[in-house]
Formats: structure tokens, C-alpha cells, sequence
């Protein structure tokens, strides 16, 4: 759904307060501190890969369209953490954020979706704030665009020799240091609907 024209100024008064440099586009700087001033504190890395799936024209950086895109796919997922977050709490426990994984169209088995949650709760609480949600969410896009990429004939399944499943594995352990294990086998398992 597009913008409404009053939303899209208030985005572009947004985007420009945050485009220090003036360049007319956010690179990863710009876009981790304005992601940061909306509470949202994410590493380099996963904001990084952010950008990735929402800079369309792949030079690097966000424009306004890119930005408005993007603008309206975090709103999408803070919806869908309020929606599933059904006792209150302003986070997601296991079963929470596994029926939230599920209406996005991901099926996991259990085993995948334990590594999963499992990256991104760092603290182990058993529960994810909504930045640890969207880092999955980010996380879950990107190893399904991957899959998707070696999967030509949509079977939900793929072959993959060692310097294939090498790069898969590359893309996909951007989410958390030392968790790289637990993310590829979660890539290795997602099946999008």
C-alpha cells in the first residue's frame, strides 16, 4: 500500500533530517542513526543488510523511494510484533514469535526454529525486543532470497555443492557474532510459503 501524500511528506521531511551529507541518499551511517533515533539500535552488519534488501538499484546507499519502501516494511513489522506480542509484555516469547514466523509464510521445523530464536536472543532471555525481531526478520528475507536463488524449480528443496553451500552460509551469518553455526542451519531449513 502506498504512502498517502501527507504520510509521504512527513516521510521525506523525515528522510531529509536524517540525510546529513545532503546526498539526496542514506548510506549505512546515516540510515544506522536515524534506525537508532526511532529506538532501534542494530550492528553495523545487520543494518547492512537491511540496506541490502531494501536498496533496490544495489549502489550502496537508500534514495527517498527505497527509503519510503523501507519506511513502510519496519511499520509492517512492528504491526505484526505488536499483533503477536498477545500477553503485553513488549516482547516475544518462543511461541509468540513462531506463530509470527509462521503468518510471515516461514515454515520451520522445530529444530530450525530453536536455532533461530536462539541467534537472536543474545541475552537468553527467551523472549525478543522488537530490534531482535526485526534483526530476524531481516535475517529470515535475506536466507530466503538466498534459498529461493539456488532453488530455480521452487521445490523447497535444494543440492548444494561445498562452494555453493559456503556462500549460502557467507549470506546468511551476517545476524550475530558466533551464532553463524545456528543461522546456516536455520537457512538450511527455511521453506517460504
Amino acid at each position: 500500500m502506498a504512502a498517502q501524500p501527507h504520510d509521504r511528506q512527513q516521510i521525506w521531511q523525515y528522510f531529509s533530517a536524517i540525510d546529513s551529507n545532503r546526498s539526496g541518499t542514506l548510506d549505512v551511517y546515516e540510515l544506522q542513526k536515524a534506525l537508532a533515533l526511532g529506538g532501534l539500535q542494530f550492528s553495523l552488519k545487520t543494518v547492512q543488510a537491511i540496506m541490502r534488501l531494501h536498496d533496490r538499484d544495489g549502489n550502496g546507499t537508500i534514495n527517498f523511494d527505497e527509503f519510503e519502501k523501507l519506511h513502510s516494511w519496519l511499520s509492517n513489522i512492528s504491526n505484526s510484533f505488536r499483533h503477536f506480542d498477545t500477553d503485553r509484555t513488549g516482547t516475544l516469547d518462543k511461541a509468540e514469535a513462531a506463530k509470527a514466523v509462521g503468518h510471515a509464510g516461514y515454515r520451520l521445523d522445530p529444530p530450525a526454529f530453536e536455532a533461530l530464536f536462539k541467534s537472536f536472543d543474545p541475552d537468553r532471555t527467551n523472549t525478543l525486543c522488537l530490534a531482535e525481531f526485526i534483526a530476524m526478520s531481516v535475517f529470515l528475507q535475506g536466507a530466503g532470497r538466498t534459498f529461493h536463488a539456488f532453488d530455480a524449480q521452487r521445490t523447497g528443496r535444494i543440492t548444494l555443492d561445498f562452494s555453493q553451500a559456503s556462500s549460502l552460509a557467507g549470506s546468511a551469518c551476517f545476524c550475530r557474532t558466533g551464532s553463524g553455526y545456528a543461522a546456516m542451519r536455520a537457512a538450511q531449513r527455511v521453506h517460504h510459503a
